[in-house]
């Protein structure tokens, strides 16, 4: 007479887990819910992650590289986006300035264009100067004791060109006859 060793079990242990059905908790999954989510590894999608895909990405915990961020890395700088500064700059704010690298406009510029002339400062002759030498005599307006006269005050009175009614009469007119010295005859 053969002995039935499910007697219980119509199905008689269909998973082989040698626990008959009518005391297996997972009767059709031989593993018996792995992960202990209380979820049958037979209907579990994501039978060895107990968090059951927590970042809702299509990524089983157990695969995905950062199971807590659906975006899993989007700059591909190797840290989650969740914990990522700068989760779409993979250079992390390169220039250190606190401004992430997709929304900088100066992404190498930590000073984020101080001088306000719309040029960055990396790329800028004259990073502190807005108006960038503007009398072109290759210092810039932040080091230039003349910023407007391209001959740095040539007749040497302490009055820029730009301003010194007899920019070359150190004198400047000094018989008051409104003929600078260095044209005056008499």
């Amino acid at each position: 007479k053969c002995q039935d060793p499910c007697p219980f079990d119509a199905e008689n242990d269909q998973d082989g887990d040698l626990r008959c059905g009518d005391i297996d908790s997972c009767p059709y999954d031989a593993s018996g819910d792995m992960d202990s989510d209380m979820v049958c590894g037979d209907v579990d999608s994501c039978p060895m992650d107990a968090g059951n895909d927590f970042d809702s990405d299509q990524l089983c915990g157990n695969v995905d590289s950062c199971p807590t961020d659906a975006e899993n890395d989007a700059d591909d700088d190797n840290v989650c986006g969740n914990i990522d500064a700068c989760p779409y700059d993979d250079e992390n704010d390169v220039d250190d300035d606190g401004v992430c690298g997709d929304v900088d406009s100066c992404a190498l510029d930590s000073e984020n264009d101080a001088d306000s002339d719309a040029v960055c400062g990396d790329v800028d002759s004259c990073p502190w100067d807005s108006f960038n030498d503007a009398d072109l005599d290759g210092l810039c307006g932040d080091d230039d004791s003349c910023a407007w006269d391209a001959e740095n005050d040539a007749d040497a009175d302490s009055l820029c060109g730009d301003v010194d009614s007899c920019p070359y009469d150190v004198l400047n007119d000094v018989d008051s006859d409104d003929v600078c010295g260095n044209v005056d005859s008499c």
